[in-house]
């Protein structure tokens, strides 16, 4: 699962959500845009409610969160790296999925991703990694 998109491929990462790295990155980022906390600050690995639950839901509540706080994101850029599934043909949908959580246009909101050229665990297929960079702004005084 990378941006709410069901990726097809032989192998899978062992995790309590669903471990979509991709949502995970943009949380921490957004929390940190604010200065508040992390993933797992808003969204512990022991709450039951975590086990199997779908990132791309944290995401949306997220930010909800961040709006009842007074902020709005202005834009997102994330990059994922995993080198052995061909990721360009779900970017358009995930970019979809990511905005339509984060309440944002689509123009707003990038997805890029590479194969890491067999380089490292990432590039060799036994891992996955993804970074998010987030602008946030007050919407209240």
């Amino acid at each position: 699962m990378l941006g709410g998109v069901t990726i097809p491929a032989g192998v899978g990462f062992d995790t309590h959500s669903d471990g979509d790295v991709l949502c995970h990155a943009l949380l921490d980022a957004l929390a940190g845009a604010v200065a508040d906390g992390d993933l797992g600050t808003h969204f512990p690995e022991d709450d039951p409610d975590a086990i199997d639950a779908r990132s791309l839901g944290f995401v949306e509540e997220f930010a909800g969160y961040l709006a009842e706080r007074g902020y709005a994101v202005a834009n997102v850029d994330s990059f994922i790296s995993l080198g052995t599934v061909r990721l360009r043909p779900h970017i358009e949908e995930m970019r979809k999925n990511l905005a339509t959580a984060l309440g944002m246009d689509l123009a707003d909101v990038s997805v890029k991703a590479r194969s890491n050229d067999g380089i490292g665990p990432e590039g060799e297929g036994t891992a996955c990694a993804a970074w998010a960079s987030v602008l946030v702004y007050r919407t209240t005084d």
